[in-house]
């Protein structure tokens, strides 16, 4: 016999970075999703993780004046969003408060703050990976529950683009009429400016009536199907006469740019709130004409188009070889080509470090590794860098970017305000100061933090 949540009555004291209340019970902590600051809620455990209790919350009063409706029918038990009962102003104002809280503690104090950064707050959502799940014989396709690797029952979803929720009900309807749709563990969305891909995961080969069913789904909403059997690298095109993938396509106006990329690889989820970063990080950067600016974890070109089509001498170094392919590919068709080049290299390993600092040894004059040839691509050191690393920072080999006697300014992309405060107190140290800071709602109705720094160099050649 399953074992009945216990219910508790809870003062809620503070909001976590996760956007759960957080309150205290037998002098355990207790994390309450749908519940802020103020509220006295009845709250039910749902999760019990060492010391720690999770629970979701009804406030038993008058709740809190940040507290709004949710908009989302399926919120709090879809995990997809965790703060959709908190009003805008208020989701914007706690973004901030996590990043001040992290600079703070790194005894970090920029010299000015940006005003919060909000666009969409619906429907912007362009990339999303949704678990899939058999109950019986109904299909689940969904984010996960909150405190749970369960798949929450949704219909349709308010976070992703019209063009990506109204696949949700069809897809179910799709899985559950296959030979065996309990070997079908995920999907995955992505669209473009318009264009939109479906990628499906299955465990199982697929039979012939499993590839026609998929290719009609395909035909009847005007999608890309891609079946995938193990890794990426076994993407394959339902469609009969297609052989390869299909470019999805996301414009960048003010530079008259257009990037494509294919459905796995990693772009911003918002592309109005993607415009904005790139219109703060070149604003920050001011004239380009004829500079060399490197763009560190370049992906796609996201960055670096831009400031080629700005008049920069662009360098764009990448980890992943087909991200650095695909980015040289977007280059020459927007005819920037000349002005940027790209260079796979691995910035968390030796590979990612300057020579020059001692990061590598000579072998017969031979150099083993480092990417100063990279950065000296168009003859000479870049002035200026921009970062935008992925959660885990700027990794082991900032400190030599930094320490080149060439770069006086750094502006730094970040979607982790933890590992951001860390990498600023090595800027710090290293004689940058943080002149400008500010979070972008890149995620609204979530907890992810967006923010952008800009950091100038207070000595030359330190």
């Amino acid at each position: 016999m399953a074992r009945q949540p216990v219910e508790i009555e809870l003062q809620i004291h503070s909001l976590s970075d996760q956007g759960l209340g957080g309150g205290e019970h037998n002098e355990r902590p207790v994390w309450v999703r749908n519940a802020l600051p103020g509220e006295t809620v009845r709250a039910r455990i749902l999760k019990r993780r060492g010391g720690q209790r999770c629970a979701d919350g009804q406030p038993l009063e008058q709740g809190s004046p940040d507290r709004v409706p949710s908009a989302c029918a399926y919120f709090p038990r879809c995990g997809g969003c965790a703060t959709q009962h908190l009003a805008p102003e208020a989701q914007l104002a706690h973004k901030a408060k996590q990043l001040a809280d992290q600079l703070q503690l790194q005894g970090i104090e920029p010299s000015s703050w940006r005003s919060p950064v909000a666009l969409l707050r619906l429907g912007y959502r362009r990339k999303a990976r949704l678990g899939v799940r058999l109950v019986g014989e109904t299909v689940l396709v969904g984010f996960r529950e909150s405190f749970s690797n369960r798949v929450a029952r949704i219909d349709s979803c308010l976070t992703l683009t019209p063009e990506l929720s109204r696949l949700i009900t069809p897809l179910k309807t799709t899985i559950a009429q296959m030979s065996e749709p309990h070997t079908v563990p995920q999907i995955e969305l992505a669209q473009g400016d318009g264009q939109c891909a479906v990628i499906v995961r299955h465990l199982q080969p697929l039979s012939a009536g499993d590839v026609a069913l998929w290719q009609s789904f395909a035909e009847h909403w005007r999608v890309e199907v891609l079946m995938q059997s193990k890794g990426y690298d076994t993407l394959k095109p339902i469609a009969a006469t297609q052989q390869q993938m299909q470019l999805l396509h996301y414009q960048l106006p003010e530079y008259g740019l257009t990037l494509g990329f294919y459905p796995h690889y990693f772009t911003q989820v918002n592309a109005p709130m993607n415009r904005e970063l790139v219109r703060t990080v070149m604003g920050y950067l001011g004239n380009l004409r004829g500079r060399v600016v490197a763009d560190m974890f370049c992906g796609i070109g996201n960055f670096t188009l831009p400031l080629a089509r700005a008049g920069a001498l662009a360098i764009g170094i990448e980890a992943s070889a087909e991200a650095v392919a695909m980015a040289a590919k977007n280059a020459r068709a927007n005819g920037v080509d000349s002005r940027c080049t790209f260079h796979a290299a691995d910035l968390y390993g030796d590979t990612g470090g300057l020579m020059s600092q001692g990061t590598s040894q000579d072998n017969g004059g031979a150099p083993q590794s480092g990417i100063d040839a990279q950065l000296n691509h168009f003859g000479a050191a870049p002035e200026a860098l921009i970062l935008d690393p992925p959660r885990s920072g700027a990794g082991p080999n900032l400190p030599s970017w930094a320490a080149m006697s060439s770069v006086e300014q750094i502006v730094y992309v970040s979607c982790n305000p933890v590992t951001f405060a860390s990498d600023a107190k090595r800027l710090h140290e290293l004689g940058y100061r943080l002149a400008k800071v500010g979070v972008y709602d890149m995620f609204p109705g979530t907890a992810h933090v967006e923010t952008v720094g800009n950091f100038v160099r207070q000595t030359i050649g330190g």
